[in-house]
C-alpha cells in the first residue's frame, strides 16, 4: 500500500496530474470513498510538494526510457558500436522539457561505463553506512 501510494505521490508531483487522470491510477480494488479521499489529498498538497522538489534541490533531468541498437555489425572495418537512445525528463520545464540524446559506445568504453555504474550502484545501496563519496573515471572519446 505504502509502494503504491508513494507512486502515486511522485506521480502527481513529477507529471502534474489532474484530478480526472488521478482518479485513473487507483486499482479497482480501492474502494471509492478512499480513493476520493486520496485524490483531495493529492491535489490539496500536489503544489506544495512540486515547490518543495524546485526549492531544495538543483532539477535534473530524470531517466525516462532508454533503448538500444548495434551498428556496424556486418562491417569488418570498423568495429561494432552500441546506439544508445535516452529520453530524459526535464520537469524544470514540463511539458515540452523531454530531451532525446542519442551516442554511442565501442565495447571498451561500455565496460568503463557500465564500472563507473556498478560503483554508483554500490554506493547507492550502502548510502545509510557511508556518508556521500564521489567516484570519478575518465571515459575515453568513442
Amino acid at each position: 500500500l505504502l509502494v503504491c501510494l508513494r507512486m502515486l505521490i511522485r506521480r502527481c508531483v513529477y507529471e502534474n496530474i489532474s484530478k480526472d487522470d488521478i482518479q485513473k491510477l487507483f486499482p479497482n480494488e480501492v474502494l471509492p470513498e478512499l480513493q476520493r479521499l486520496l485524490t483531495l489529498l493529492l491535489q490539496k498538497f500536489q503544489r506544495e510538494w512540486r515547490a518543495e522538489i524546485h526549492k531544495d534541490e538543483d532539477t535534473l533531468p530524470r531517466l525516462k526510457a532508454m533503448t538500444w541498437n548495434m551498428a556496424n555489425q556486418d562491417s569488418e572495418v570498423t568495429e561494432p558500436v552500441a546506439v544508445i537512445n535516452l529520453k530524459l525528463q526535464n520537469d524544470a520545464q514540463a511539458p515540452q522539457g523531454d530531451l532525446d540524446l542519442k551516442f554511442q559506445l565501442a565495447k571498451e568504453t561500455l565496460d568503463t561505463m557500465l564500472k563507473s555504474m556498478y560503483s554508483i550502484r554500490d554506493q547507492l545501496s550502502n548510502l545509510g553506512e557511508t556518508s556521500n563519496g564521489t567516484f570519478s573515471q575518465e571515459m575515453n572519446a568513442v
